[in-house]
């Protein structure tokens, strides 16, 4: 019976986990389509002619893109979920704590992703173990 709730513990965090990264997703989708709306109703006040509109427009899409390539990436290199955010500042990325922790190789199998695919650099990273 003691295995039945160790596994039972184990499926919760594992939901925990990835209520986070649902959650972290969605909270991220509703600001950028907020702030989208609000440039798109600009844009049309405009009658389409805010060339400073357009480009924070593409400036969302292409920073969306982004991430997810990265986030698809790291996920590719074998971890489990992740979640990627940029700003001006440098990217967050979260990844589910691997056994053991994350170790020294992983921020840099992480950090060679994000500048390979980005313009930032090494000082502009920052991974986050979620656990």
């Amino acid at each position: 019976m003691g295995d039945a709730l160790a596994g039972e513990g184990l499926a919760q965090t594992d939901t925990t986990v990835t209520d986070y990264f649902a959650a972290v997703r969605l909270s991220r989708q509703e600001a950028r389509d907020s702030a989208v709306s609000v440039l798109q109703e600009a844009m049309a006040y405009a009658d389409g002619q805010d060339t400073q509109t357009s480009a924070q427009l593409d400036s969302i899409v292409q920073t969306a893109l982004c991430e997810a390539q990265i986030e698809s990436l790291i996920i590719a290199k074998g971890y489990e979920d992740c979640v990627a955010y940029m700003s001006n500042e440098g990217i967050s990325v979260a990844v589910p704590a691997p056994e053991g922790g994350l170790q020294q190789a992983d921020v840099a199998v992480i950090a060679d992703v994000v500048m390979n695919q980005s313009d930032y650099t090494i000082d502009d990273i920052r991974v986050v173990e979620v656990q």
